[in-house]
């Protein structure tokens, strides 16, 4: 008896010794087991492409008794579709910059130039006939422009001079150039009384028998004098009256230029306000080609930055939470592609999302995949394992490319539209106080872009970034003082309007390299959001321009620097238990 007890004691401390380390193993193995099945899962959810394809990954719940002096240690899995876990992506661009211009609209234009007498001392030198051909000289196909000459009665260019009219469809007048049409000016004279209601009496005619119906119908009208025809111009003034309600129906825009002082301005603002159009004064002949340049600036529309925003997002977390007596306790949860492991009390980001780079010059392309699992809410527990099915059941791929402007081209346009803007002023179209207010700050823009491209080059990213910020901050000082030297007096309206547009042009190729800079923000919504924001720098922070990361409120908010390209690849799927 006394050996058997013997016996019996020695065993109870064989067990005793023996137990704990056969339950800390199997823990342990079930751990391993665990965590393998969680990336076979995370990469399951990658490859499984296809609407329709289908995956199956056992995962272990528990640890099993390793003796009958051991308890089972039960686990719980549980798959939650509608989780606070998210992750979304989003960043800005500006689309299709390089395919921007100030947008040209086709119209077919008929100028009817008054011929009277007494443009032989309101325009001694025929500048409104060198303004007019300046006029169809900045035309751009497939605009097509006809000439009036009117006095007592009123023809179309080479019909006044006993040859065949050239009307809108002859093909010369519009080709490139329009040296046709220009050349039709010069056979307009000084001579007869003057009937310019009947100059818009034959162009409404020509715009029912040729004009084109996709194009803008304009009719430009430029006299020095009241209507003194038929009888002392009384059914001039009513022909232009009735004829100009008529352009209206027709959908002809009348613009109305009066030179010098002896002018009805009242029915010439009436007959251009009939039509939707303009009435212009110009005190001399030397204005007429601004008033041209003025009406033509009306058919190239002014340029606006196009900024897009987009965003994704993904959702469903599957969570495994294993029970333990000798290895610590762990809680596996897969979200967003990637896999969390808390153990005791602490957490690690086991495997990242999936998310790769490459370089590509002065940036990187990003490819992400985005799984967002969905279906009933689910939950196993207990040993042994329990199947996890997935099901394709869509799948949203977005390729976009970001693009740049480079900062040294955009700083050479800016100096480009300033000597532009330049000449003009030495032509007369700027006052110099104009000139003084507004070179300034489009030099120092160019000079600011420049140096933002020096920096990115050497590539000092901070630099570059405030460089071009300054340089943008420049325009818009620029644009500022434009529009006040307008109101003052000392810049023409079209010039304005000109200069204007090239630097909001260039505007937006600077706003299009900074948020090509800003990059792809990712905005994590985890319990485990600090975990995500030093995997996000542990792999980006030497890559390109490099991450910015921070945690607000549970949200790790990580911005990858200039990326060229963004592959986003959202896949639906629908995850079920087995048995």
């Amino acid at each position: 008896m006394f050996t058997l007890l013997v016996i019996l004691l020695f065993m109870q401390l064989t067990i005793v010794a023996v137990v704990p380390a056969q339950e800390y193993n199997a823990e342990w193995a079930t751990s391993r087991a665990a965590i393998d099945a969680f990336e076979r899962l995370r990469l399951a959810t990658q490859l499984a492409a296809v609407d329709g394809s289908q995956f199956s990954i056992p995962i272990p719940l528990g640890t099993d008794a390793v003796s009958p002096f051991s308890t089972a240690k039960q686990g719980s899995l549980r798959f939650d579709p509608a989780n606070g876990t998210s992750i979304a992506v989003s960043f800005q661009y500006v689309p299709k910059l390089f395919q921007a211009t100030v947008t040209h609209i086709d119209q077919d234009v008929i100028l009817a130039i008054d011929s009277s007498g007494s443009m032989v001392w309101n325009d001694p030198s025929r500048l409104r006939i060198s303004s007019a051909q300046e006029y169809m000289r900045n035309l751009i196909p497939p605009d097509r422009v006809a000439s009036i000459d009117f006095d007592d009665n009123a023809f179309f260019t080479r019909a006044n001079i006993g040859g065949p009219a050239h009307f809108l469809n002859y093909p010369p007048n519009s080709q490139l150039m329009y040296v046709s049409p220009q050349a039709d000016l010069d056979t307009i004279d000084s001579s007869g009384t003057t009937n310019w209601g009947a100059a818009i009496q034959i162009a409404n005619n020509e715009f029912v028998a040729h004009g084109n119906a996709s194009h803008a119908w304009n009719l430009i009208v430029l006299t020095d004098g009241q209507n003194t025809c038929c009888p002392a111009g009384a059914q001039g003034d009513a022909l232009a009256l009735s004829e100009s309600l008529r352009s209206k129906t027709l959908g002809v825009t009348i613009y109305m230029i009066g030179l010098g002082a002896d002018l009805n301005e009242p029915l010439m603002k009436t007959v251009a306000g009939n039509t939707g159009g303009t009435y212009y004064h110009a005190q001399t002949a030397n204005d007429i080609r601004w008033v041209y340049y003025e009406i033509s600036r009306r058919y190239l529309s002014a340029f606006v930055c196009g900024l897009k925003s987009t965003s994704d997002t993904s959702f469903g977390a599957l969570e495994l939470s294993l029970g333990a007596t000798r290895y610590p306790a762990q809680t596996l949860r897969m979200e967003a592609g990637a896999i969390n492991v808390r153990q005791g009390t602490s957490t690690t980001l086991w495997r990242g999302m999936p998310l790769s780079y490459r370089q590509t010059g002065d940036g990187l392309g990003l490819s992400a995949t985005f799984p967002t699992l969905i279906g009933a809410p689910q939950i196993a527990t207990g040993t042994g394992f329990e199947t996890v099915e997935g099901r394709v059941i869509g799948r949203d791929l977005l390729t976009q490319s970001i693009q740049k402007a480079p900062l040294g081209d955009t700083s050479t346009d800016i100096t480009t539209g300033r000597l532009d803007f330049e000449y003009w002023a030495t032509q007369g179209a700027a006052k110099p106080a104009g000139v003084t207010a507004i070179r300034p700050p489009l030099i120092s823009a160019a000079n600011y872009a420049q140096w933002a491209q020096d920096n990115w080059t050497a590539r000092d990213f901070v630099d570059a970034k405030f460089n071009a910020d300054r340089s943008q901050a420049q325009l818009s000082i620029a644009i500022t003082n434009i529009n006040a030297q307008v109101a003052a007096g000392n810049v023409q309206n079209w010039l304005a309007f000109q200069t204007t547009d090239n630097v909001r042009l260039n505007g937006c190729r600077l706003n299009q390299w900074l948020y090509w800079y800003q990059g792809v923000t990712f905005r994590v919504t985890s319990a485990n959001a600090p975990a995500y924001a030093v995997w996000f720098n542990e792999t980006f922070r030497n890559v390109g321009a490099g991450v910015i990361t921070a945690v607000v409120s549970g949200v790790a908010v990580v911005t990858i620097r200039a990326v060229d390209t963004l592959v986003v690849d959202r896949r639906l799927i629908e995850i079920s238990f087995g048995s």
